[in-house]
């Protein structure tokens, strides 16, 4: 009976495998798929190239070849010709434009450096001139099976927490009320930082509730950002103060408020309100919102970087503000404070007339100026944008494939699924990396762990509008390494380079707070 029993074990149990052999098949073939189709393609003179500083690509991309060919004035029709530094061999077509995708050649173009060249051929086909050249690397499209978590995501959770709650930054809140910036230099993006303290112990406190400290630290956190925000009257009153001290880059823009920042600090503040009860923090939120509709530009959004003193742009750089219009979306419907409905409109709308049209998703960050169009591109914004349509896809169908778009750019752009033989912005290779993992920025072109958080995010809000296995699998993959990159003290590295194990304190609350969600989720398995 044993003997028919271990039989059964084995049958069942090669069925299962290859069954998971045929699904990882499926999914290999549909993304390959997927990725012939290019990205948001420009159209010269309709619609602007994105990616002209790009270095990476999984979808076929085009590019705006309009080198002057001023030799070939009336061409025959463009060469272009791909060579694989991976196995040595040029990939052509033709083409009647120079802005063509690379779709004829992209399925059998190998993973790794390319050198791409486009050339105008006369009528006569005895002349060429080049109208552009390019090096990038094609990457590899997702293609499973990839590891599997080490352990489950609850005691990633829990030795997380742990090992947060007990950082001594942490522990200073107590007797303190202020930021420790000797253990931990970070508190010079002060709104950042601090306000990611009120996060984490909040979080803490839903797993360990007996434990009172922990809403003391959130309190005092959050107590000590009102002391420090701009004052009543002054520009941008009831600002969090962003940049403390000179450490880091805080220095260098010491003299200025980025303008997302505030709605984060607002959305912490609405937490510890609904956590504590007490009207002070409701009411600070509130005031970050009024300061929002105050200084609300006449198009709709706000300038990235504004100084605190005078109210005038740090630059002329605008922001994306889809995380303003989360927060202030909260205080309407939650909080029901209909007042904010016009902004929030509003700053849609500019949303929708300008990224959306443009794809210039224009990194926002504490530690990098605000730079020109499409010079630092990242996935945050696209990818709460992609978040924003899922969630009111049922009032236009076509917002799902909009997001889908959205999705598709930030992972040709920021998720590796395998090293992809390129350099991080400090020199590292890829092949110290860690991956599965995503990108942050064009600026900070290096695994991040909040930035696995974002685009796990966006996968699995696609997967439970469209019921796409391959949207689950892929926040799958991405969750398992985050649960494989932590440390044995519990840490989350947020720099997933081995040795760069630089620990920010927002980034990990992030993680966190994700795999708090992961394990109230029966489709996600370890």
């Amino acid at each position: 009976m044993k003997i028919i029993l271990l039989i059964l074990l084995v049958i069942l149990s090669s069925a299962l495998v290859a069954q998971d052999s045929l699904l990882n098949q499926k999914l290999c073939e549909q993304s390959k798929a997927e990725c012939l189709i290019p990205i948001r393609p420009g159209i010269q003179g309709i619609q602007p190239f994105w990616n002209e500083k790009a270095v990476m690509f999984k979808y076929a991309p085009s590019f705006q070849n309009n080198q002057s060919s001023w030799i070939i004035p009336n061409p025959s029709y463009y060469r272009y010709a791909a060579f694989s530094f991976k196995d040595n061999q040029y990939y052509i077509f033709t083409a009647d434009s120079p802005y063509e995708a690379l779709t004829p050649i992209w399925d059998k173009l190998p993973v790794g450096g390319v050198y791409l060249k486009v050339e105008a051929i006369s009528l006569d086909e005895k002349d060429a001139g080049l109208a552009g050249s390019r090096f990038f690397t094609k990457a590899a499209s997702f293609c499973p099976p990839y590891p599997k978590a080490d352990y489950s995501y609850q005691e990633a959770l829990e030795k997380g927490l742990q090992f947060l709650y007990h950082q001594e930054h942490i522990q200073h809140w107590i007797n303190a009320g202020t930021p420790d910036h000797g253990h931990h230099k970070l508190y010079c993006y002060s709104a950042l930082e601090v306000g990611s303290v009120v996060n984490g112990m909040l979080l803490y406190n839903r797993h360990y509730p007996r434990n009172d400290t922990s809403i003391s630290i959130a309190c005092k956190a959050a107590d000590y950002i009102i002391l420090n925000a701009e004052p009543e009257g002054s520009p941008l009153a009831f600002f969090p103060k962003v940049y403390e001290g000179t450490n880091m880059f805080a220095g260098n823009y010491k003299g200025e408020i980025i303008m997302t920042e505030p709605a984060s600090t607002g959305l912490s503040f609405l937490a510890l309100y609904d956590r504590t009860g007490e009207m002070k923090y409701l009411n600070y939120a509130v005031r970050i919102a009024d300061t929002y509709s105050k200084t609300q530009l006449e198009s709709g959004t706000w300038y990235i970087r504004i100084y605190k003193e005078n109210g005038i742009p740090a630059s002329e750089e605008l922001c994306i503000p889809i995380n303003i219009v989360n927060f202030l979306t909260l205080l309407v419907e939650k909080y029901k404070f209909p007042k904010y409905q016009s902004v929030m409109e509003s700053a849609l709308s500019w949303i929708w007339e300008n990224p959306m049209k443009t794809y210039n998703w224009s990194g926002q960050f504490e530690d990098v100026a605000a730079l020109k169009p499409y010079q630092n591109l990242s996935k945050y914004e696209a990818s709460w944008f992609a978040q924003y349509l899922i969630r009111h896809s049922e009032s236009d169908t076509n917002y799902v494939a909009l997001a889908k778009e959205l999705t598709a750019f930030c992972e040709d752009q920021f998720v590796v699924w395998e090293k992809p033989g390129i350099y991080d912005n400090w020199g590292n290779s890829s092949e110290r990396w860690r991956v599965p993992a995503v990108l942050e920025q064009y600026q900070c072109y290096v695994p991040i762990d909040a930035s696995v958080v974002q685009m796990i995010h966006t996968f699995y809000s696609i997967y439970l509008r469209t019921d796409e296995p391959i949207y689950l699998h892929k926040a799958i993959a991405l969750a398992n390494s985050l649960v494989n990159s932590q440390l044995d003290n519990g840490m989350i590295p947020t720099f997933w380079v081995p040795g760069f194990e630089e620990f920010w304190n927002n980034c990990m609350v992030s993680s966190l707070t994700l795999l708090e969600r992961l394990i109230t989720l029966d489709d996600f398995e370890n």
